[in-house]
């Protein structure tokens, strides 16, 4: 029977105000750090590269992840990889992504690879209340990972476990990553030697591939998982740096 206030069939609907404020909630819970807080696909400047190939570069690839995150989730690949040197702005974008995909409805969380296993590592003692499973739980099964800086630690067995424990359970169950790395496929070899001003020849360290730093296995799985995308630009953060000495 019809309400005499004409209540009757009206639809409760959620206003913009509300939503963005759960988006805003939900992605304090992403763990992304303050550091990282203001990071957007607008704030990514591709207009800092030397040269008109290191530009190119950065539009790539602010296109592409602007276009992965446009094409969520119908894209074919499950994740990203963005692989290049320190301070080309890799976090950034990873983490403009997740905060765009988050502010669509989807979850996410940001987990630093090094604090990651730092935090593992810790659940050992005896005293701690967290348990290594625990940890991982979340990052294993989120649905929008980013897993930033990739490899950073020295390698070991365990190392390498727990990052199998973590890569596997995501490409089991098809879930996205959005990893960073500073590690390449083929890095620099190994240059002529430097002889010193003592006469002693060194010879210049060869660099890690990322294979050799979280194991053949994994990196076979993230070429399934994972479009990698190289980035070849200067690092910002030291040109920034330099600059500001320069005008000082």
């Amino acid at each position: 029977m019809p309400r005499p206030d004409g209540a009757a069939g009206r639809i409760a609907v959620a206003c913009d105000c509300g939503m963005e404020e759960r988006s805003e909630r939900v992605i304090e819970r992403a763990h992304i750090p303050r550091r990282y807080e203001h990071c957007d696909f607008e704030s990514y400047s591709t207009d800092v590269g030397a040269t008109p190939q290191q530009t190119d570069s950065l539009k790539k690839t602010k296109l592409l992840t602007q276009g992965f995150v446009r094409d969520y989730p119908g894209t074919a690949e499950k994740g990203l990889l963005l692989m290049g040197p320190s301070g080309v702005g890799k976090t950034h974008l990873a983490v403009a992504a997740l905060k765009d995909l988050i502010r669509r409805g989807h979850l996410g969380l940001f987990c630093d690879y090094r604090e990651l296993l730092k935090e593992i590592q810790a659940s050992y003692n005896p005293s701690s209340e967290s348990t290594e499973m625990g940890i991982l739980e979340p990052i294993r099964t989120v649905e929008i990972l980013v897993l930033d800086d990739l490899g950073a630690s020295k390698p070991s067995d365990w190392v390498r476990d727990i990052v199998g424990i973590v890569l596997n359970a995501r490409y089991n169950e098809r879930r996205t990553t959005i990893i960073t790395t500073n590690y390449y496929d083929n890095p620099a070899q190994e240059g002529e030697a430097t002889r010193l001003p003592s006469g002693k020849l060194v010879m210049p360290a060869r660099e890690d591939s990322l294979e050799q730093r979280i194991g053949s296995r994994m990196r076979s799985r993230l070429f399934e998982m994972c479009r990698t995308v190289e980035v070849v630009a200067p690092d910002f953060r030291r040109e920034s740096t330099q600059a500001g000495r320069a005008r000082a």
